[in-house]
């Protein structure tokens, strides 16, 4: 390099660096690295930051979901004691319903024989 590039180039002083035995762009080129890196540290921190935002977000809502289920589990579960109750008691009517009627239908089966007998009798009572 000539004098002139040199002149026109401003000298970066890095802290802990020796005067003048190092080269300038090397120089140059070590302030800018650290300062992009220290802009995208902030830049990082910023999404770091709104990644821990959404992560709380979705602890919120795994946890929401997590009562919901045992709500719904809970739920579930009495509806099913529900139906089952309902269907033990449709059970027990539909039993009484056919007993019932077996109970009918052999009265009326007695009825008939006892009428049966008697109309046996009249024509007995009749011929005689």
């Amino acid at each position: 390099m000539t004098n002139e590039t040199q002149e026109e180039t401003p000298i970066v002083k890095l802290r802990g660096a020796k005067n003048g035995s190092t080269n300038v762009n090397a120089q140059a080129h070590s302030a800018l690295a650290r300062g992009i890196e220290a802009l995208n540290e902030g830049e990082f921190t910023e999404e770091t930051e709104e990644i821990r935002k959404l992560d709380t977000q979705l602890d919120h809502l795994n946890d929401y979901m997590s009562r919901m289920e045992e709500r719904l589990k809970a739920h579930n579960d009495r509806m099913m004691e529900t139906l089952k109750q309902q269907k033990e008691e449709r059970e027990k009517r539909r039993r009484s319903f056919h007993e019932r009627m077996s109970q009918s239908q052999s009265e009326d089966q007695e009825f008939k024989e006892q009428m049966k007998n008697i109309l046996k009798r009249v024509q007995s009572v009749k011929k005689t």
